[in-house]
């Protein structure tokens, strides 16, 4: 058939031709709309996959949180644990000082008045828990744990010193040079103890204020 029959033959038959076109029309219509439905569908999927992803990272945000607040909540109450604990130590630390240093004027007060001989026997000038001076005076400071160190050796050495001489009965058989030993190593204990005394009480105090100040803000928290 030659191309002026098919031309006559699409002009006798137009009718065809417009269904063909409607069809081809419909056709595409229907890829086109099932297309756009395979995209809802594929957007609606994705939609609630992300939905699904953000509540675990929600879930997985609040676990962390509450975390975090279970550590600072345990930090806080490890820090108050420990300034009580402080607190409490320089209480018992400072009777211990106090102890040490009248023991010491009261010997120094022997001494420079020549009254040692009215004492029948040694009174012991080292407490028996001085290491808990030290470990406080290490923990403020490595100068004041020096400085106790020091002290706490002159006093030890005044201690044997005086135990020495009072050990004689016979107060004739004493020696003299025990005593004057032991007064110089008082008389240079007793400033350093003083210091000490001194730094103690204004650790104590700083301590106490903190502690004050930590206590107000808890009560005001709850």
């Amino acid at each position: 058939m030659s191309i002026y029959e098919i031309g006559q033959w699409l002009q006798a038959h137009e009718y065809v031709a417009v269904w063909v076109e409607g069809i081809a029309l419909i056709f595409i219509f229907g890829l086109d709309y099932m297309n756009r439905r395979d995209e809802r569908r594929d957007k609606n999927e994705q939609h609630e996959e992300t939905q699904k992803q953000l509540g675990i990272l929600s879930k997985q945000a609040n676990a962390a949180k509450e975390q975090a607040d279970f550590a600072l909540e345990s930090l806080n109450l490890l820090e108050s644990q420990a300034q009580e604990q402080q607190l409490r130590e320089l209480w018992r630390v400072l009777p211990i000082l106090d102890d040490v240093q009248s023991q010491v004027r009261y010997w120094l007060n022997l001494f420079d008045d020549n009254k040692w001989n009215a004492v029948n026997k040694a009174s012991r000038l080292m407490p028996v828990d001085a290491s808990s001076v030290w470990i406080q005076a290490g923990r403020q400071s490595n100068e004041l744990w020096k400085e106790v160190r020091d002290a706490f050796r002159l006093v030890s050495k005044a201690d044997y010193e005086i135990d020495r001489y009072y050990a004689e009965d016979r107060v004739t058989y004493r020696q003299d040079s025990l005593i004057k030993a032991a007064h110089v190593n008082l008389k240079n204990a007793e400033p350093m103890l003083t210091r000490i005394v001194n730094a103690f009480t204004v650790f104590e105090e700083s301590e106490r204020k903190m502690n004050a100040i930590r206590e107000a803000t808890e009560r005001k928290d709850q």
